[in-house]
């Protein structure tokens, strides 16, 4: 199902603001989290943080292992944080096609 509303340019500004300075990577992330009061990208990200740190040096894993239903816009925090996270992508994709990663 879909929800829409529009606004104006001010608005718009506004919601680009808010949702940068609440670490969202998208104001339809940041939309819907506000809305809904349920998980947060900033929850999910610390989830993710957490499940890294616990796994033991060699683990291979995707998004996925580590958190249910991650967003798309995740993946792409992972992959940019490899350095900070102590990880690194493999370059062979699993059967769906999904980056997996190696923790050092």
């Amino acid at each position: 199902m879909r929800v829409q509303f529009s606004v104006n340019n001010t608005e718009w500004q506004k919601l680009q603001r808010l949702a940068y300075k609440k670490g969202y990577p998208d104001v339809s992330s940041y939309c819907r989290d506000i809305s809904l009061q349920e998980r947060t990208y900033a929850e999910l990200w610390r989830s993710v943080v957490e499940a890294i740190t616990d796994k033991p040096s060699g683990s291979v894993f995707a998004l996925r292992d580590l958190i249910d239903a991650p967003p798309a816009n995740l993946g792409v925090k992972l992959y940019e944080h490899q350095t900070d996270l102590g990880i690194i992508v493999n370059s062979k994709k699993d059967s769906r096609n999904i980056n997996t990663f190696t923790k050092l």
